[in-house]
């Protein structure tokens, strides 16, 4: 039987990241990857398969990187784990032991109760190389594609499936159709106004962009002819893709008895241990609080599972790192524009009663305006709590550097930072890459928060 020091199960960020983090932190442990896919899809970069890439094979991370760096990678599921002997039984009939397992097993696309959802041509986000491979093959020869969801999931989606229209050489046009049950899409995380931005470049694209609808029904017989909606309209489709977001994986988990929710995942503690002492749990798989208010979250990005992988790798021989929560820091590129955000919008503080302070800076994202690349009218929006000053949303909407920006923001907001602070901090500057250091638009947003917090000017905007 073979023996291994750490058994990971799962191969995606969560399990990667776990298992570099134990070969760093204790080089002489064996570390063992069990994965069900024959190759580990880029997570976020899945969407970009058909537009951009043109090819499943180019998302792939290579294998030969993490076994320089002493990872097994096995292609086997694990079918099941005697927990008392610390025994993991393998697809292929054998057995391996191990000293500490780590679940990384992650999620599957979440797929609503609707009628028709299992006819042909409907497809989930699943990270499987080959599934990803039919999406693309059906795409090819589709001439009306339906995407639900209109979360980064969806409108990621949806924008390069009508940039793969646009490139292709089909002689009738592809009509395309986002549908969202709210009122703007990326609603969830992202401010109004930036919703808006995002919608207006998708229908700029040729999408067409349906909110506040719900699907009813997927028509067909044995493939998809159509999807329905509630209002009785019928819209014509070749395929569907559902993007709405994910399910937890417990199967494996609660088949061995740890307690696990099938919605909010595998309870874990603030040091990613599961109910037995030698069983981490990380990633997708793993249940969520928010960073905020402690709570269960929904919140799953590949950003956090990494978080995790490398928090409960970390944890395994003794307590050294702890989970903060969940934050949530997003960032896409919708059409010609790029869209971030991280932690809450004014939305979800009104929700939770927070009264808040919000700053603004618009600026060009170079210096001068008149060089190349330059975006005139990016924007950041900064919330910050009224009670504490301290920063906890940030949003931005402009060029390339939109994610580092809501980067810092997500930092500050893990630190603590107040307006004050980020206002008198001190960023670095270039004429190609940045806005001006007289304009640098979290600087200049938290300092038009801090002036509104020192003179008592209305708190909301």
């Amino acid at each position: 039987m073979e023996k291994t020091d750490v058994l990971i199960v799962g191969g995606s960020a969560a399990g990667l990241m776990a298992g570099l983090t134990v070969k760093r932190r204790y080089p002489e442990k064996k570390v063992t990857i069990m994965r069900k896919a024959s190759k580990t899809p880029v997570p976020c970069g899945i969407p970009y398969i058909y537009g951009t890439l043109k090819a499943v094979e180019k998302n792939n991370m290579p294998d030969e990187g993490f076994i320089k760096q002493g990872l097994q990678l096995n292609t086997l599921a694990v079918e099941s784990i005697d927990r008392g002997n610390k025994t993991a039984d393998l697809a292929d009939g054998t057995r391996i032991a191990y000293d500490k397992l780590i679940l990384a097993t992650g999620s599957y696309p979440a797929m609503p109760p609707i009628p028709g959802m299992q006819t042909g041509n409907v497809f989930g986000i699943k990270k499987e190389p080959e599934y990803l491979q039919n999406i693309q093959k059906a795409l090819e020869s589709s001439r009306h594609v339906v995407v639900i969801g209109g979360g980064f999931i969806g409108v990621e989606m949806a924008e390069q499936i009508a940039k793969m229209a646009q490139a292709g050489s089909h002689d009738e046009p592809v009509n395309i159709s986002l549908i969202e049950m709210l009122p703007n899409c990326l609603m969830m995380a992202c401010e109004q106004e930036f919703c808006i931005d995002a919608e207006r470049e998708l229908s700029e694209m040729g999408i067409n962009v349906m909110t506040n609808a719900q699907v009813q029904a997927i028509q067909g017989n044995g493939k998809v002819t159509g999807v329905q909606l509630a209002s009785g309209e019928t819209i014509p489709a070749d395929a569907v893709v559902v993007g709405i977001g994910v399910t937890p994986n417990i199967d494996l988990a609660r088949q061995i008895g740890l307690e696990a929710d099938p919605r909010m995942g595998i309870k874990v503690d603030a040091y990613m241990r599961t109910d037995d002492p030698d069983i981490f749990a990380a990633g997708d798989c793993a249940a969520k609080f928010s960073f905020f208010d402690g709570q269960p979250t929904g919140i799953r990005l590949a950003s956090v599972a990494a978080s995790e992988g490398m928090i409960a790798a970390s944890n395994l021989y003794h307590p050294l790192r702890k989970c903060m929560g969940a934050v949530g820091a997003f960032g896409t590129t919708v059409g010609n524009s790029s869209i971030g955000a991280a932690g809450l919008t004014t939305k979800a503080a009104d929700a939770a009663d927070i009264p808040y302070v919000v700053g603004e800076a618009v600026f060009p994202n170079r210096h001068p305006g008149s060089l190349p690349g330059c975006v005139a009218n990016m924007k950041a929006k900064l919330l910050f709590s009224r009670d504490t000053g301290k920063i906890i949303g940030g949003h931005v909407r402009g060029g390339e550097s939109t994610a580092d920006m809501v980067n810092i923001v997500a930092a500050a907001i893990q630190g603590g930072l107040t307006a004050e602070e980020l206002a008198t901090m001190q960023y670095a500057t270039h004429p190609l890459l940045t806005a001006s250091p007289l304009g640098y638009h979290v600087m200049l947003a938290a300092e038009n928060a801090s002036v509104k917090m020192s003179d008592n000017r209305p708190s909301q905007q």
